[in-house]
C-alpha cells in the first residue's frame, strides 16, 4: 500500500497544483481583459484625462494574486499622457485602445513545472469608439 501511494502522490500533486495554478492564471487573464475593457470604456465617456484612465484601468484589473500595485501600466492608443484626453480633437469613429501586458504569477511554485521562468505572458486589450469630439 505504501509503495503504491509513493508512486501515485507525485502525479497527484502535479495535477492538483496544476489545477490551482491554472485557475490563478485564468483569473489574472480575465482581470487584465476586464480592466483593459473598463479603461477603454472609461476613456470614451465624459472626456477623461489619461491619468484618470490609467488609474481606473489599474484599479479595475485587481484580482486574486494580482494587487493594484502589481497590475501593469496600461498602454493607451491614441497615445496620451497626463492631462491629455484621447478623444479630444479626434475624427468621428476614432477608436481608443487600452492594452496591458504582464507575466503571470503562479500561486503555488512547484519545480520544474511551475517556475517564474515558464509563466505565460498575459495580454488584456480593450477597444471602444469615441462617443464625442
Amino acid at each position: 500500500m505504501a509503495v503504491e501511494f509513493a508512486l501515485v502522490i507525485p502525479i497527484l500533486l502535479i495535477v492538483v497544483f496544476g489545477i490551482i495554478n491554472l485557475g490563478f492564471v485564468f483569473a489574472q487573464q480575465i482581470a487584465l481583459s476586464n480592466g483593459a475593457r473598463q479603461g477603454a470604456r472609461y476613456a470614451v465617456v465624459d472626456d477623461r484625462t489619461c491619468t484618470q484612465i490609467v488609474s481606473e484601468t489599474r484599479n479595475s484589473a485587481e484580482t486574486v494574486g494580482m494587487t493594484a500595485s502589481q497590475v501593469p501600466t496600461p498602454v493607451i492608443s491614441p497615445t496620451c499622457s497626463g492631462s491629455s484626453k484621447p478623444c479630444s480633437g479626434t475624427t468621428a469613429g476614432t477608436n481608443v485602445t487600452v492594452t496591458m501586458t504582464r507575466s503571470a504569477t503562479w500561486a503555488v511554485p512547484f519545480a520544474p513545472l511551475f517556475t517564474s521562468g515558464n509563466a505565460p505572458t498575459l495580454v488584456g486589450k480593450g477597444v471602444m469608439r469615441c462617443e464625442f469630439k
